[in-house]
Order: C-alpha cells, then structure tokens, then sequence
C-alpha cells in the first residue's frame, strides 16, 4: 500500500510506471498477469487505500476528485484520487489485472461520496467511457456499473437533479448496446407512483365549473396506467364520457394566433416544466395554453396507441364497439391538434412518427428483443484505386457460357447415343429391390418408395417394359411393380401372382375383343350341365394359352428398337382339373350339377 501511496504523488505517465509497481508490491508469478489470488489481494489494497483517501478529503474539507491536486501532468493538474484510477485503468485494459477491479473501484467512490462529489465522479465516468466500453473491459463490469448508475438515479431528486439524472441515462444509452435487455422495460410497467394531486372540494369565489375542473383532472389517474382500462372493467365507460366532455370544451374554445404567440413555449425555453400546477384558479388561463393543450392531447394518442396494440391476451384486447370509439376519440384528437396554433400539422406529423417507432420498440420487445448489431463484412479493396468491372459474358451468364465450353471441347456432346438412353426396368428398380430386403436393415423413411419422382419414372418405364409388373400395381402398390428376378426370396411369394388369377386376368382380355364376346354370349344362352361344363373348361384352358402367347408376343414387339434383358418367366405347369379353381362362367353348371348329386344321393 505504501508503495501505491508513493506511486500516486508522482508525475509521469501511468504506463511508466504502473506495472512495475504491481511487480514490486505483490510479486507475481507471472510477470504481466495476475492470477485469481494475486487479483483478490491487489484489489483489497487499492479498495482500502482509496478509502483512506476520501476519508482524508472528507476531514481537510476538499473535493474528493480534487484532494491532494498537486500533481502537474501538462497544463493540468490532478487529484491523488483520479490518479490512482488512471492507474488502475490502465493495468485493466492491458489485462495485467483482472477486468472489472476498475469498476469496483467506481463504485465504492460512488457510495462513499456525497451527491456533490458524485457529480464530479460521474464526469470522470463520462471521460472514460470509451475506455470502459472496451469489449474486454465491458463484458467484466457491465453489472456493476448499471449497479452503480441505478444507485445515483435512487438517490437523486427527479424534481431538483433532473439534469444530473438525464446524464445519468444519457451515459447509460451511449455505454450500453442497443439491445441490452436490462436496459428495456420487458413487462411495459406503467409508473403508478406519478400521482397527481388535485382539490376534491370547490373553494370559494371559484370562477369556472368545478365538476369540468375534476372530470379534467381525473382523465390523469388513466394516463398514468392505461393497463386498468380494459373491457372487463367499467373503467373505459367513465373514461370514454370524461374524455368527451374535456373534447367537446376544446372544440368550442379554439385558440387563435395570437393567443398561441403569447404562450409559445418554444420560445421561451426556460418557462419549461416537468408538472403542470392543477390549482383550479388556474384552470382558465391553462386552457388558453397550446402546449397545455398538446400535452393533453399527446396524452390521449399515447393511450390510444397502448389499447390498440397487438400481442395481447384475448381478455385484454378492445371489443368491437370500444375499437369504434377508440378510433372516433382518435380522430377528434388529430383534429384537435392540427386547429392548435402554432404549426398544427406538422405537430401531428412529428407525434405520429414518434408513436409509429415507439409501435416497432414495443413489438421488437415482445419478439424476445433480438440484437440490433450485425457482424461487418469484409470489402474487398480494389486495386489501383479503380472501379471493378463486372465480367463480361460470351452468352450472357456464366451458366450458359460454361455449358458452351464444355461443347467445344467434346463435339459429340450432343449427338452420343448414350446422353438420352431409356434404362431397362430391372435396372431402375434395382434401388427399390433393395429397399425391400430387410437383412439390408434400410430404415423406412429412407426407401426409394416414398420418391414420388422416382415412382412415378418408374411407372412409365414398367408400363412400356413389363405390363405383367405393371399390372400387380393395383394390387400391392408400387414395390409389387418390382420384376420377381430383382425381389428377395423372402418377399418374392408375397408378390408373385397364383396361376387362377392369371386366368382371370387373360379371360378378362379375351373378353374384349368382339369375336371371343360373341362366342361368351352363345355360351350363357344354353343351359349349363356339367358335360358341358367340363367341355366348357376344355375350350377355356385352350383359349388361356393362346391369348398368353399373343400377349407376350403383343409385349416383346411394342418396342422394336429395344432389347428385353429380362429373362421370360416360366410358364407354370397345367395342375389337374380337380384342383383348379372354377372360372366365372362355370360356377352356375358345376353349382347345378352337385345339387343334383346330393338330390340322387
């Protein structure tokens, strides 16, 4: 401590000195930082050394800021207090100490001084801001110093100190980020405690009415916390009907020029006041007033901005009918404003464009208060100090051009065979077959099935390649499409067609044509006896194969120019006559002839 004592009565710069002093008085281990111990015991110094010094600037009568000014560093001259938080800032901002000691500092000066020496503390703050804003100094000790600020704003007077208490919050805006969120009012609190005080009985030899000088007044207890107004409440009704009546006295009171020029308070900047006086022997000449006026009428558009405001809860927003008042108040307001002299318009103007930002404020707090700042990109500096030219295209894009190069170095480009080629459908489906094996252990949302492209491609191709593929698509949807040769063995009896449905399906295409339809007609008109039956079923076996042979036929010739890599399936072998299942037009004869077995039996 004596060493810091000694080191504060010194000219000379602090980087000249302070960092050997540090060394000298608690000998690191380190050589230019101190860690967590060796900052915990330089701050205990320097927080007891600086309250001896006030102590001693409290007894000898003198400025905290100034005791001991003995210091002469250039023109100026410096007090032992101010020196040692230079030195102190400077060990803080070359990171040789720990970050937010410099804070700490300020504040206990603060707390241990008295309002007087705070305002000379304070322009100390001011000096150093963009020292203390520092990135790597900010991140340390924001909290304290919003700690400490907070503490001079409880102990001024917002009446007495209001120039001191608006640098208090200008340093604060400066010192703190655009979005800082401690820095906003997230829940929209209202400052219930500005009560304004008005008389409750009419004095005697009152020269106005009294019931408008308390219906005026009391519209004060609504402005102050516009959340009591809500449509659950009957609070808006007796609002509603005050606010008119104060209306309706504007309306048949207009002001002239000339009187607006003998109350102009923009000329007349020190007749400015934070409260307006509410004794009701001044209630006339206040109406006479325009920026008694604005003031009140500036009040109502607030109002109304706050009941009009989105983002509420369902029970907080206006109904219908108290919209439609809101927005008839709202324009006799805006009326009121532009017949109030001086400029009116432009009045209205400049209010409206303070509500529509302070609208963007109140939803970018309800929006979670997202950062402002955004990273700057990097310019690319142009050399010569010229203006790049934007490249110059030979078909006018890069895409294009790209694709033209790429034709001049391979001619045949456009005319290879291979560059528009129809895949075989075992080979397209070969991704899909794959899907369908479950020893692959392909998880389902990741199948080639749930593709609709793909499917649909697929489809097309099987349509013009494998009609017998195409057609179990009605049946078990697209992976029964699959040719049989590309399926697991263990899927493929599930998709594989039996040889009765075979038969249907032909017997369905035979019926189709005209000669087989008129021969299918002479057949239903006889009588059915199982002779004929079994010769019926003779003639339908016969006709079966020749229409499968004319369709695999009809199929291996669609396409001429392409060749099937499929290998045919095998036909199935014809099983016995007993075990076949009857066909559509058989089931009458066979169904007649066992009833009259059993009628014999």
């Amino acid at each position: 401590m004596d060493l810091f004592r000694k080191v504060i009565t010194q000219p000379g710069k602090p980087e000249d000195f302070a960092l050997q002093t540090v060394q000298e008085a608690i000998k690191p281990q380190r050589q230019t930082k101190l860690v967590q111990d060796e900052n915990q015991l330089l701050e205990n110094i320097l927080r007891t050394l600086l309250q001896e010094l006030v102590s001693a600037a409290v007894q000898s009568g003198e400025n905290t800021m100034h005791y001991g000014a003995s210091i002469d560093d250039g023109d100026n001259t410096q007090g032992q207090v101010p020196r040692l938080l230079d030195i102190v800032l400077y060990l803080c901002e070359n990171e040789h100490i720990e970050g937010g000691m410099i804070f700490q500092l300020l504040e206990d000066l603060t707390e241990m001084s008295t309002m007087r020496n705070c305002e000379d503390v304070f322009g100390y703050i001011e000096s150093k801001q963009d020292i203390l804003g520092k990135p790597e100094l900010f991140a340390r000790g924001k909290l304290v110093m919003l700690r400490t600020c907070n503490q001079l704003l409880r102990r001024l007077s917002k009446s007495n100190d209001v120039v001191f208490c608006g640098r208090i919050i200008m340093f604060l805006a400066h010192f703190f980020p655009l979005s800082e969120r401690s820095a906003v009012n997230i829940k929209g609190v209202f400052n219930v405690s500005n009560e304004t005080k008005y008389e409750k009985q009419a004095p005697d030899g009152i020269s106005i009415d009294f019931n408008f000088y308390k219906t005026f007044w009391s519209l004060q207890e609504y402005f102050s916390n516009p959340a009591s107004i809500t449509p659950a409440t009957p609070k808006w009704q007796k609002f509603s009907s005050c606010l008119k009546a104060v209306l309706n006295t504007f309306e048949a009171q207009p002001l002239s020029e000339e009187e607006s020029s003998t109350n102009n308070l923009e000329d007349e900047a020190a007749t400015f006041s934070i409260k307006y006086l509410t004794s009701s022997n001044l209630m006339g000449l206040e109406l006479k007033d325009p920026s008694f006026r604005r003031h009140i009428l500036v009040q109502c558009l607030i109002l109304f901005d706050y009941l009009k405001a989105p983002g509420k809860n369902e029970k907080d927003l206006p109904s219908e009918t108290m919209k439609e008042e809101i927005k008839s108040c709202e324009e006799r307001v805006k009326q009121l404003l532009v017949m109030t002299p001086p400029k009116g318009e432009k009045f209205l103007q400049s209010i409206e464009h303070i509500l529509e930002r302070e609208r963007n404020w109140v939803w970018w707090k309800r929006d979670g208060c997202a950062p402002f700042e955004k990273q700057p990109t990097e310019k690319k500096t142009v050399r010569d100090g010229g203006k790049k030219r934007r490249p110059r295209w030979r078909l006018g894009n890069k895409e294009l051009s790209q694709l033209w190069k790429w034709a001049d170095q391979n001619p045949n480009a456009l005319t290879d065979s291979q560059r528009v080629r129809t895949p075989a459908v075992t080979e397209y489906w070969k991704p899909l077959a794959e899907d369908m094996d479950v020893d692959a252990g392909i998880e389902a949302e990741y199948h080639h099935k749930n593709n609709r492209v793909y499917c649909w491609k697929g489809l097309r191709f099987s349509a013009r390649q494998d009609l017998e593929g195409f057609s179990r698509f009605t049946e078990f949807g697209v992976e029964g499409v699959v040719p049989m040769e590309l399926m697991p063995a263990d899927v493929r009896s599930k998709y594989q067609a039996k040889p009765s449905d075979r038969s249907k399906r032909a017997k369905k295409e035979e019926n189709k044509t005209p000669a087989n339809q008129s021969e299918d007609n002479n057949q239903i008109a006889t009588p059915a006896s199982e002779g004929d039956g079994e010769g019926n079923n003779n003639n339908n076996r016969q006709d079966l194969e020749a229409s499968t042979v004319a369709m695999e036929t009809d199929t291996a010739s669609q396409e001429p120019g392409q060749i099937d890599e499929t290998e045919p399936e095998p036909e199935p072998e014809p099983e016995p006559e007993t075990e076949q299942e009857p066909e559509s037009g058989m089931i009458d004869a066979e169904n007649d002839a066992d009833v009259d077995t059993n009628t014999v039996g």
